[in-house]
């Protein structure tokens, strides 16, 4: 059968048209280009431009170390403007990452910001966050503000490092009991517990909490302070808190336990603790314990103390010698006892240095704890009294007795004379005539026969006119005359002539009785004492010069008796 005659113009038509398709496209240039079956591009316009701009960029992270840290919340914030006059549509922020992404690193990728008029700013905040997977590395932001119809922002590049996760880790690192005026602790009688809490991870705390708690019925507190809302606790950063508590009459125990609990955001990163008082023992009074708080922000971290570093870990030994006897005095509030004097009289420390010397004596050198005495703030009658005792008591047993005198406070001269004086905390500089003549103490120890005699002396004997009174410095500007010992006699002074016998701010302590407390820690007493004269005046020099800005060199006096062998004596 042959085919209809009908589907010819059908096939030329369909010809045609694909012929005239190509013949339009391969046109002249002056042809308009037309693509069969889509609709033509639609030309927009606009009657007024806008600009976009990106300022006031910055990186907000909690501990403003200016790097994203695992476990932490941080945030890019910026602003955009619109310095233009026509109208920003539809805008919205582009973030992402130049070249790899970083592990454990996530933040808001996009974020819609819709029209922006022309002269208006709109801040915007991208949330950044790091894991705890967290790795090392530097994310480089780019951050693009883009518009419907192409009006976009010059891309905004920003490098930020990254910090693995470092966890914190919160403890108690040092505790003092004290009461209002030192002494002993009583039942019935206010406790003060002050702590000191440190952070000594490499990682900021947040949510930082402590609570206190008396585990015993009939102990109980005074005021609110039980539970405390520390808050954000960075690297190294210490809080100081206190806690005011005491025990009935009916408490039974020797001790009285403080229960101390701590907890931070995450719920793992702190140690609780229980510190406990001993009742009937000696605590320092509330006004000794000094501290200022300390952030370490760079390098290894150093755990802060509520004390000295010769407060803690007295070296012990089992050895006692029954022959062993000392006096030591440690007069440090003077303002209290004296009148017509100014205020700044007192020797900072005096009293730490006497307590804490008592304790190596006892602990460190053999000396049985009924043999020792101490004086804190003694007047002229108590110091006049226990130095006859003790004279009188070390004269009895005679050449097998050893005997140590220590004094912290203040020394002052005579004007006219230059005699050198102890000065008892009721003694004012301008009435010398109930304070007690160096040379008087010289004597009474040589006096009692006793195989040997040591004198410790932080106090310097000089003094700037009468009308400076008793500087707080134990400082003296006047040469005194030398007293010199005599028999079995070796005296460790803290100066030499018209010097000022200075305090170790830091340490808490007498410059001088500091380094003859920190070479008994660390030799355990077993050194001679030239070893320790060696020590004491080299570091005391030097550090005078470093922290005080000021000359203070010890010197040794011995009687011309020992010259020749005292620096071969043992301590111990």
């Amino acid at each position: 059968m042959k085919p209809s005659v009908f589907l010819i113009p059908i096939i030329l038509l369909v010809f045609c048209a694909t012929g005239l398709e190509a013949q339009i496209i391969s046109g002249s240039s002056s042809s308009k280009r037309i693509t069969a079956g889509k609709a033509p591009v639609v030309t927009k316009s606009v009657k007024a431009i806008p600009d976009l701009i990106i300022k006031n960029e910055e990186f907000l992270d909690p501990n403003k170390n200016n790097i994203i840290n695992g476990n932490e919340r941080s945030s890019i914030r910026f602003r955009i403007e619109n310095l233009g006059a026509g109208t920003a549509s539809k805008v919205h922020v582009k973030v992402s990452l130049k070249g790899r992404e970083i592990s454990g690193l996530s933040y808001l990728r996009t974020y819609q910001v819709g029209d922006i008029m022309g002269g208006e700013t709109k801040e915007i905040t991208i949330p950044v966050q790091g894991s705890r997977d967290l790795e090392f590395g530097t994310a480089e932001f780019k951050i693009e503000v883009l518009e419907e119809l192409g009006f976009d922002a010059y891309p905004l590049e920003m490098k930020i490092m990254t910090r693995p996760f470092e966890p914190p880790r919160i403890l108690i690192t040092d505790a003092v009991f004290s009461t209002l005026t030192g002494g002993k602790v009583q039942l019935n009688a206010g406790i003060q517990l002050k702590v000191l809490l440190q952070n000594i991870g490499k990682g900021d705390a947040q949510d930082v909490k402590i609570r206190f708690n008396l585990p015993n019925p009939y102990c109980m507190f005074l005021g609110d302070t039980v539970a405390i809302y520390v808050g954000q606790l960075r690297s190294g950063e210490t809080r100081e808190f206190d806690f005011d508590f005491l025990a009935t009459r009916r408490y039974a125990e020797n001790t009285i336990p403080v229960q101390i609990f701590l907890n931070e955001a995450m719920g793992r990163y702190t140690r609780d603790t229980t510190v406990a008082v001993r009742l009937d023992q000696n605590v320092v009074a509330k006004n000794q314990v000094e501290f200022k708080p300390v952030i370490v922000l760079q390098g290894d971290i150093q755990i802060a103390s509520l004390t000295s570093d010769v407060d803690k870990n007295i070296p012990r030994s089992n050895y006692k010698n029954p022959n062993r006897y000392a006096l030591i005095i440690g007069n440090e509030e003077y303002s209290e006892y004296q009148t017509g004097m100014s205020t700044e009289v007192n020797v900072d420390f005096a009293r730490s240095d006497a307590k804490v010397f008592r304790d190596y004596l006892i602990n460190t050198l053999g000396f049985p704890e009924d043999n020792v005495y101490l004086l804190e703030d003694a007047t002229a009658g108590s110091m006049g009294q226990k130095i006859d005792m003790i004279t009188k008591l070390v004269t009895k047993i005679g050449s097998d007795a050893e005997v140590i005198f220590y004094y912290a406070g203040h020394g002052l001269p005579d004007e006219a004379t230059r005699i050198p004086y102890l000065i008892p905390v009721d003694v004012t500089a301008g009435d010398l005539s109930r304070a007690i003549k160096l040379s008087s103490i010289y004597t009474k120890f040589s006096e009692t026969g006793a195989k040997r005699v040591t004198i410790f002396l932080d106090a310097c004997f000089s003094g700037g006119g009468r009308e400076s009174g008793l500087l707080a410095a134990r400082g003296v500007k006047i040469k005194p005359v030398e007293e010199f010992p005599t028999g079995n006699m070796i005296v460790f002074s803290a100066t030499s002539g018209e010097q000022s016998a200075l305090p170790n701010r830091k340490e808490k302590h007498g410059m001088f009785t500091y380094f003859v407390l920190k070479k008994l820690q660390e030799s355990g007493g077993d050194i001679t004492y030239g070893v320790l004269a060696d020590y004491v005046r080299r570091n005391v020099s030097v550090e005078s010069l470093k922290i005080n800005q000021k000359e203070q060199d010890p010197t040794i006096s011995t009687s011309p008796e020992i010259k020749d062998v005292w620096e071969t004596w043992k301590l111990r």
